[in-house]
């Protein structure tokens, strides 16, 4: 017994001690072929604000995106084709409304397919429908596309002619249905109506959601035959995909990251992009989504490559570490090169990590990159991680049979302090033998390559950030051409594009075109149509407009204006008039058809005088703090009606169903007097850190702006100190201290992305820091302490231990929508 333990622990002791493995790279032993990194422009109206953009800086964000060798330099684009319906972040227009109709200058993602391929003409392009227009269900209105595969495919087909026909653009792959169903028949008859139309060389991808598709196939040789890749959504790599494998087709991580785009998004995304291929053999990784250039307040805010939300100011953020993660690969790389296999060039670190080599179909140069992310870092959105370790190594490559005698290095730091994005090295020399070495860090992602290109491209200055909507704000629509879309404008339910009005005036109006329920992905249309402009911040705010219902509307149907509203038409103050000329105010949209539950309803009359469809009325609604009023036609309706102050939002105008209502001359302004930014805080060392009520209308309160930093501190922006526990249990007090990166009282773990999408908890410490997590929690007394997550706020409804970001003002709120219990919402706040 004795014998055999000591031989043990020889054998641990001479483990531990040897030499690390030397990792080979053998450019003959290829694997699959790598079919690139991409970017997602849709899902939905994630791109919106974008082609509103001044020059120059519209053209520099897109030359980020997609020019070779100078930003994210992207292989593959991949667009929504319009249906419609609310898809994420909005409404995306279809080009065909209805079966009759055909318009290709709709929406804008014609737009970006172009100046895509006008900076590089061999990306590869990507459609697919999240919605449908409502008559390829076919007379009955089914709600399912493929019901009617023959017009479902003619449809699709119409899209292909549009972007091949008008925009030159043959488009490589198309989608089924995202994240819904796939169908062998329907994609049996677009294949072959595809290869009847001049399409034979369109791949079909199915099904953009889960791998379930594969069993599918598997069982049906002549739709395995119809699909030429697997497309997934947020594969995990600890998944088995044994049945995909066996189809004997690529398999493509064909929506990815949904991360907010700081150092831990690009952190998410580098590690995925690469044990992807390692530990699953994906070949391509396309990131929902491309730009966010949609307004908080709206889905998923900000999961992207890069933000641009300022089309005002013309500012967009231009540090964007997850452009340089992509830069890692894709600048030394080219779709149709080759991954090495695992053990000769690809595979995962000793320590913990991952390694992928590329080599380059038509010569002897290869590309290598190094990843090594921390648990605490790793995370995307989804899905979520098994726990592992990982620990900083140096690692020896061999090249074999090499005569390579340098190599050009690139390097990040995603976890460092300061990061590291995207910085040349010096050359790293390859020894005699074919060897070299690098030192991986944790949080590093290396490129190594025999290729001497790579550029950190920039632009010599970015405008000034105004994140605040300017005011006042009027549009008569006279500037657009027919079919496109108003300037900041967001359509939510419904598409709204500029048109001539239906009065025969010649007159250019915002109409809304939605002839009847789409079959939708979201929300079909719950509530009526509309679109909004603005930001979730406003409260105080006037909106005015005039509208037009067609004479054959039924007369109960109305024309509707709102402020204080959330994406979705739940939340906020609407004013609504129908053509019999009962009025409403409500805490919400009116329910499709014009209807609204009795609770939402805030006052209700019948005007005196006509509003009777057919002709143009004027509707004007005014919320200041608790107080509404509101006009139509010149005479006062309601004045100092009391609502609620607990709702923010944006400003609307909308109807009640689907019918083709006209607005012009929409004028938005400040109401009241709380738009003045309060004094600067004297913020020093000891200050307290507390709640109190938040500053409203997007103004920017010094005592209550917090950076969301991604090593996990919340720093205070105008004192440059950090937010610190007084200890690490449950009751500390909260003050501001020097920022210490890594110190546990300061580290407030959140989930990246969802905190600036809905209220989420902030606990302290990194990942598994501490056995029992303590929560940033709040009360409406005004308190600010650490408690324990589950029990710490259960004993009264004025505390709370969930809290929402707002970017814009860089405020950490204590409710993301309207909550009645807490009442106003309150804000982290430092009192000095």
């Amino acid at each position: 017994m004795a014998v055999t333990a000591t031989v043990a622990l020889a054998c641990l002791f001479a483990a531990a001690n040897a030499a690390p493995p030397v990792l080979d790279i053998d450019i003959t032993k290829t694997g699959r072929t790598f079919d690139g990194l991409g970017g997602l422009s849709g899902g939905g109206s994630t791109t919106r604000l974008l082609i509103d953009y001044p020059e120059p800086a519209r053209s520099q964000i897109l030359d980020y995106l997609f020019k070779p060798n100078f930003g994210a330099s992207l292989q593959i684009l991949k667009v929504e084709i319009g249906g419609d319906s609310q898809s994420t972040d909005g409404t995306e227009s279809s080009h065909m409304h209805s079966a009759d109709d055909l318009d290709y200058k709709r929406g804008y993602e014609w737009w970006l397919l172009k100046e895509a391929k006008a900076r590089n003409p061999n990306i590869k392009t990507y459609g697919l429908p999240w919605a449908f227009p409502g008559w390829v269900g076919g007379p009955e209105m089914n709600p399912s596309p493929f019901s009617h595969p023959n017009l479902t495919s003619t449809y699709i087909t119409k899209w292909l002619e549009g972007a091949r026909d008008v925009y030159n653009i043959d488009i490589d792959y198309i989608g089924i249905w995202n994240e819904r169903a796939s169908d062998a028949t329907y994609a049996k008859t677009l294949r072959t109506l595809l290869d009847n139309t001049g399409f034979k060389n369109t791949i079909l991808v199915a099904k953009d959601g889960g791998a379930d598709i594969c069993n599918d196939l598997a069982k049906d040789p002549e739709y395995a035959k119809a699909i030429g890749v697997i497309g997934l959504h947020y594969p995990s790599d600890f998944s088995n995909y044994d049945t995909c494998h066996q189809l004997g087709k690529p398999i493509w991580a064909s929506e990815e990251s949904s991360s907010y785009d700081d150092l831990n998004g690009a952190a998410c995304w580098a590690r995925v992009v690469t044990s992807h291929y390692v530990l699953n053999q994906m070949t391509a990784s396309i990131m929902w989504n491309l730009v966010g250039s949609y307004y908080h307040g709206t889905n998923w805010y900000a999961s992207s490559m890069l933000t641009a939300v300022q089309p005002w100011s013309g500012f967009y953020e231009d540090d964007m570490p997850v452009v340089w993660a992509t830069a890692h690969i894709t600048q030394f790389t080219t779709v149709g090169d080759k991954y090495l296999v695992n053990g000769s060039g690809s595979g995962e670190l000793p320590q913990g990590g991952y390694y992928a080599t590329f080599a380059d179909a038509n010569s002897h140069d290869f590309t290598l990159t190094v990843v090594k992310i921390s648990r605490d870092h790793a995370s995307c959105t989804r899905p979520k991680l098994p726990d592992f370790t990982v620990a900083e190594e140096t690692v020896t490559f061999k090249i074999a049979d090499s005569k390579v005698s340098e190599l050009y290095v690139w390097h990040s730091n995603f976890e460092a302090d300061p990061a590291v994005t995207f910085e040349k090295k010096a050359p790293l020399k390859v020894g005699s033998d074919g060897t070299f070495t690098l030192s991986v860090a944790v949080g590093d992602f290396w490129t190594v390559t025999t290729k001497s290109g790579g550029q950190k491209g920039s632009f010599a200055q970015v405008p000034t950030s105004v994140p605040q909507f300017p005011l006042p704000y009027t549009d008569d629509f006279e500037h657009y051409n027919e079919s496109s879309e108003a300037k900041y404008w967001t359509d939510q339910i419904g598409a709204w594009e500029i048109h001539p009005s239906a009065d025969a005036s010649g007159n250019k109006i915002m109409k809304q075109m939605v002839p009847e329920l789409p079959i939708g992905w979201g929300d079909h249309g719950s509530n009526g149509p509309m679109t909004q402009v603005g930001m979730r911040e406003w409260r105080d705010t006037t909106i005015s407009a005039k509208f037009y219902i067609p004479s054959n509307v039924p007369a109960n149907q109305s024309g509707c204006v709102g402020t204080r509203i959330d994406q979705m038409w739940n939340n906020g103050i609407t004013f609504c008039v129908g053509g019999t000329g009962a009025w409403v105010v409500a805490y919400k949209g009116p329910a499709l058809g014009g209807t609204w539950s009795n609770d939402k309803v805030v006052q209700q009359g019948q005007l005196k005088g006509n509003a009777a469809h057919g002709a143009w009325h004027t509707i004007s609604l005014t919320t200041m703090d608790t107080v509404a009023s509101g006009s139509f036609d010149g005479v006062t309706v309601f004045s100092g009606v009391a609502v609620r102050n607990i709702d923010n939002g944006f400003a609307l105008i909308g109807g009640s169903d689907w019918f083709a209502i006209e607005f012009d001359d929409v004028h938005v302004s400040q109401a009241g007097k709380a738009w003045t930014a309060p004094r600067a805080v004297v913020a020093a060392v000891g200050t307290s850190v507390a709640s109190a009520n938040c500053t409203p209308n997007g103004v920017v309160d010094p005592a209550q702006a917090f950076d969301l930093r991604a090593d996990w501190l919340l720093e205070h922006h105008a004192s440059g100190l950090c937010v610190e526990a007084s200890t690490a249990t449950a009751g500390a007090t909260l003050s501001l201290q020097k920022c210490e990166h890594g110190k546990l009282t300061q580290q407030f773990r959140n989930d990246y992305t969802r905190i600036r999408n809905g209220a989420v908890p902030v606990t302290l410490g990194a990942y598994e820091a501490i056995s029992n997590q303590l929560a940033l929690c709040g009360s409406t007394a005004g308190a600010a302490t650490l408690q324990d997550h589950k029990t710490g706020v259960a004993a009264s409804p004025s505390t709370w231990n969930t809290w929402a970001y707002f970017p814009n003002t860089n405020q950490l709120r204590n409710a993301y929508e309207a909550n009645l219990q807490l009442g106003y919402p309150m804000c982290l706040s430092a009192t000095p």
